[in-house]
């Protein structure tokens, strides 16, 4: 009777050796639901095999790591920032000077040693935008038209050359004379009636001047 329990008991063992050999190779399966026998501890039951537990085992029974998780995916890098560059934008100003102090009266030869024209010469030469610098002679009305127009004519080239010699590109700089056509002060020297000639012509030095307008750039950052 013992034998046939005994026998009984080693039928049972092979044939949930068997199904834990099809479900799990190298452990025991109960078949209730959990698929590896586990002792009162926790710890798997594990048959007697070469089955290779560390590259096919379970994890559950420690046997093989777990899948590691796909490491994520590299940030982007940010994008370069965009850097606009500054625009060039039109400036044109206009400087009046006085031919006193820089003609002598009905002259056109320039007097050295004047520091308004030395300042615009030195403004000049320092602008690395410089686009074009045109030079304008002016009279009074006194003497003829023709002969203030040469006068004109004359004192504006006089001051271009000067801005060239001076380091000014000469193709940058124009000179045209006006004569008397833009004179301001006419009428009202004139109604003043001077009685010494000296007085009229000390009011009307206002006319006597030329007129410098530059056009540059200036760089903007948008």
């Amino acid at each position: 009777m013992k034998k046939s329990i005994k026998l009984s008991a080693l039928l049972a063992t092979l044939l949930l050796t068997g199904n834990a050999f099809a479900a799990n190779e190298g452990y025991a399966n109960n078949q209730t639901g959990s698929p590896v026998v586990k002792n009162a501890y926790g710890e798997c039951w594990r048959l007697p095999t070469t089955y290779d537990k560390a590259r096919d085992g379970l994890v559950e029974c420690g046997d093989r790591e777990a899948a590691k998780p796909a490491p994520a995916p590299a940030p982007k890098p940010a994008p370069a920032p965009v850097v606009v560059a500054p625009k060039p934008h039109t400036v044109i100003k206009t400087v009046s000077l006085s031919a006193e102090g820089l003609f002598g009266f009905n002259s056109a030869q320039i007097v050295a040693g004047n520091q308004q024209l030395e300042a615009l010469v030195s403004s000049l030469k320092a602008d690395k935008m410089l686009k074009s610098v045109a030079v304008e002679g002016h009279t009074d009305y006194l003497g003829s038209d023709k002969y203030n127009q040469a006068l004109s004519q004359k004192r504006a080239d006089a001051v271009k050359d000067y801005f060239v010699a001076a380091g000014v590109p000469a193709d940058k700089v124009t000179a045209v004379g006006k004569g008397e056509s833009e004179a301001k002060l006419t009428a009202e020297c004139t109604a003043k009636k001077f009685k010494k000639r000296a007085d009229l012509i000390a009011c009307l030095a206002g006319d006597r001047r030329f007129d410098v307008t530059v056009e540059t750039a200036k760089e903007v950052q948008q």
